[in-house]
């Protein structure tokens, strides 16, 4: 199954996040990473969904426009808090990997 280019994007994005996240803390940061940034990041990539792409896809702002707004908004907020894990627990792989 291929898949679709809007999930490559998707990906995409977040490899960028990534390696933004890694500009602004540094590369210390692998070496010794700690929550805190890894989270914000995570949550700092809520403001293109909230804010560009649901009231793009006609959903309005935060969902404003859906028949459950705080619903899913909150799924939202847990989806990319898992990206934040994630970036948390890659950067803990990594640096157990280079210890």
């Amino acid at each position: 199954m291929r898949p679709s280019k809007l999930w490559v994007a998707h990906y995409g994005v977040g490899i960028a996040f990534a390696a933004l996240l890694i500009g602004v803390t540094g590369p210390a940061w692998l070496s010794s990473p700690t929550l805190g940034p890894a989270m914000g990041v995570g949550l700092l990539t809520l403001i293109a969904p909230l804010l560009v792409m649901q009231p793009a896809m006609g959903a309005g702002v935060a969902f404003s426009n859906s028949p459950s707004p705080l619903t899913n908004c909150l799924r939202s907020v847990a989806n990319h808090a898992v990206f934040g894990w994630g970036l948390f627990l890659s950067a803990v792989a990594l640096s157990a990997l280079g210890s």
